[in-house]
């Protein structure tokens, strides 16, 4: 048996402002978001099936995610849509919890908030709720 993790990439855009920061985040501005979904498990083996030979169909990947994170985030005021302070650190946090609870096995997701600054967090370093 053999595992991998597949990777997909995504783009949203979206405002947000950093209550309280004493830098420029404190104003509202906006971002061109880039997400990097990474998905592991076992490449199947099922000769006759439609996902054999992969970890998941990058369809189906993409599915979870525009219902998930996409449709909800792209072109919104996120301070409006989000419990928290949106910094890059606590919207990938919540992507890790949205997505394990739509059922993906991840491994990462990797959010980019500017073309050179991005976050990465694994899957097992966000605490179960």
């Amino acid at each position: 048996m053999a595992f991998a993790t597949i990777v997909k990439e995504f783009t949203f855009d979206a405002a947000h402002r950093l209550e309280g920061h004493c830098g420029h985040c404190k104003n509202i501005h906006g971002h061109t978001y880039k997400l990097l979904v990474g998905v592991y498990g076992e490449i199947q083996n099922q000769p006759g099936s439609t996902n054999d030979g992969m970890v998941l169909d990058f369809d189906a990947l993409k599915q979870v995610v525009n219902t998930e994170i996409i449709n909800k985030l792209d072109h919104q005021f996120i301070n409006e849509i989000l419990p928290f302070q949106p910094t890059v650190e606590n919207i990938a946090v919540w992507m890790v919890r949205v997505l394990r609870r739509a059922g993906l096995q991840l491994k990462f997701v990797r959010v980019y908030e500017t073309p050179t600054s991005y976050v990465e967090i694994e899957e097992r370093d966000v605490p179960v709720e």
